[in-house]
């Protein structure tokens, strides 16, 4: 059975099931429940879990894995969803844990050393997350999530980026409200004024506030401290795009692809200036490659909606 995959700030992918051994048949008068059948309830319950985690129910979510994992204990891809939903709850050491089972079950599996990695950083053991992020990108050495996050504790260990405002940043993207976002990331700009991310993500505040020439400002200098920042360029594309200047917007959405090749927002984002420009061939193009990487893609099948009923 094909296990959904949970797209979050800490990559998750799928694996295989592991199976179990049965125990010798009991002499009972009631039947004993078949292997597949206790392999089918188990993988009810990761999806159970996938659902309410989804949801935000994370409580709900780590309980239905519990259950899965008393079933199929030695499930290395269990572990580490779990792993990602006590890191969302605030228990960072029992996420450590959980990342730790599934890399001593599947020393492959490089999410979970990435993740493992994570937790590590946040507990200030920078020698053993930097280690973890080494040991993700042994296996996978083109995967991003371990090649930011290693560049991102080498900066703060190196004193190139602050603890602070590093902190500080992380606790304010959690808040809904742009309005409130704007002080906190002004804030973390007065701790490190170098700060790429921090630069970039007070512009997108400051862009959603209407504030378009403080969204202009801040993300120029997000790509001035880090010039091959493909978020930070997809969000100036949007400016330009928002002022009409749909050539640039479009050069700038392809820079941002090239950095990063399967970047959703910014493939959606070139479909839909294509489409203002009137450039029906290249939107619905882009848009199917967007079905592609994610078949379920809302506005990827509105954009194609959209230009069929142009069309007819």
């Amino acid at each position: 059975m094909n296990r959904i995959i949970i797209v979050v700030g800490i990559l998750l992918m799928t694996t295989s099931c592991a199976w179990f051994k049965s125990e010798p048949k009991p002499e009972i008068t009631e039947p004993e429940v078949p292997d597949e059948a206790l392999l089918v309830k188990a993988e009810d319950y990761v999806s159970e879990g996938i659902s309410y985690f989804q949801s935000g129910k994370d409580s709900l979510a780590i309980s239905s894995w519990n259950k899965a994992l008393e079933i199929i204990p030695e499930d290395a891809e269990v572990y580490n969803y779990r792993g990602i939903a006590l890191h969302r709850t605030g228990n960072v050491t029992k996420a450590l844990e959980d990342f730790e089972s599934a890399t001593n079950l599947n020393p492959n599996y490089y999410e979970a050393h990435n993740n493992r990695g994570y937790m590590l950083f946040l507990l200030d053991r920078y020698n053993e997350a930097l280690s973890a992020f080494s040991k993700a990108l042994n296996i996978n050495p083109n995967y991003e999530p371990a090649q930011k996050n290693r560049k991102l504790v080498q900066n703060i260990a190196l004193g190139n980026l602050r603890q602070e405002a590093f902190d500080l940043g992380e606790k304010i993207a959690g808040k809904d409200d742009y309005e409130e976002q704007i002080p906190g990331y002004r804030k973390v700009l007065e701790l490190d004024s170098t700060y790429a991310k921090g630069h970039n993500n007070l512009g997108a505040a400051y862009y959603y506030a209407g504030n378009l020439d403080s969204a202009y400002y801040h993300i120029r200098k997000a790509i001035h401290y880090h010039k091959d920042y493909p978020e930070a360029i997809n969000n100036l594309a949007i400016l330009y795009k928002a002022n009409g200047d749909y050539e640039t917007a479009i050069k700038l959405f392809l820079k941002a692809l090239a950095l990063k090749p399967k970047y959703i927002s910014a493939l959606n984002n070139l479909g839909d200036t294509y489409s203002l420009k009137n450039e029906k061939q290249n939107a619905e193009r882009v848009y199917k490659t967007v079905l592609e990487l994610d078949p379920e893609n809302v506005e990827a099948k509105e954009g194609l909606k959209q230009i069929t009923l142009q069309v007819e």
